[in-house]
């Protein structure tokens, strides 16, 4: 096989499990596509292929959704679940 067929065999395949890892995040907050792009400023189109595996994402721009994604859905999730809790200085 050539090299430049292995490459793009390689970056196909690694798209492809960007794809799979953006959408397992943006599943794991319960958000539809259109949600999530609009969330992040996204384009839909953009979202779009990077799940389907037909773009590839840089590598920084995956770590910095999942940054963003941890730090503000912990913080809302942390924020509920202390509102639920009884005041225990009532």
């Amino acid at each position: 096989m050539s090299e430049l067929l292995v490459e793009n065999m390689s970056a196909e395949s690694e798209a492809q499990r960007f794809g799979r890892m953006i959408k397992y995040l943006r599943l794991s907050i319960g958000m539809k596509r259109e949600d999530f792009a609009n969330y992040l400023h996204i384009p839909l189109g953009t979202v779009r292929d990077w799940e389907q595996g037909k773009r590839k994402m840089p590598d920084y721009v995956f770590e910095l959704i999942e940054y963003k994604v941890s730090r503000e859905f912990s913080s809302n999730a942390s924020k509920q679940q202390s509102a639920n809790e009884p005041d225990e200085n009532k």
